[in-house]
């Protein structure tokens, strides 16, 4: 019995799903993590179940655009000091741009301190910065 050779067509269709198979297989994200700490200097103590730290990596390398946020983590019920841990793509980081680590903390969903150091160097475990937060000027 003779077999029938596959039409072209099924070929094609074929070879198109192998291909568009192992493209979407490469396209996983690279993870990597930027730890620091971010911590103030008053002498103030806020009440730690009303309080929120929200961290943000952005790329500011577009003074003209709104920043890009790269990784984000929120942590609740902190003291004068917390150790943070952001998780990015590290395909999304390009080089000649500029980073920053940007700090907010909220006491009961008020703003009252903030801050934002550049970022030296990135990559698998990198140290991140040191982010400094200061008090929010009264208007």
């Amino acid at each position: 019995m003779m077999q029938r050779p596959l039409p072209r067509r099924a070929l094609l269709l074929g070879l198109s799903a192998s291909l568009l198979a192992a493209c979407a297989s490469n396209g996983r994200p690279t993870l990597s993590y930027l730890n620091g700490n971010a911590f103030y200097l008053e002498k103030i103590q806020y009440p730690r179940d009303k309080t929120l730290l929200r961290l943000r990596l952005l790329d500011i390398t577009d003074s003209e655009a709104a920043p890009a946020v790269l990784a984000e983590q929120s942590l609740e019920k902190i003291g004068t000091s917390a150790a943070y841990s952001l998780c990015y793509d590290a395909s999304s980081v390009q080089a000649g741009h500029r980073y920053v680590v940007d700090a907010r903390l909220f006491v009961d969903g008020e703003l009252r301190m903030q801050g934002r150091e550049l970022v030296s160097g990135m990559g698998i475990e990198a140290a991140g910065p040191q982010v400094r937060l200061q008090m929010i000027a009264a208007d």
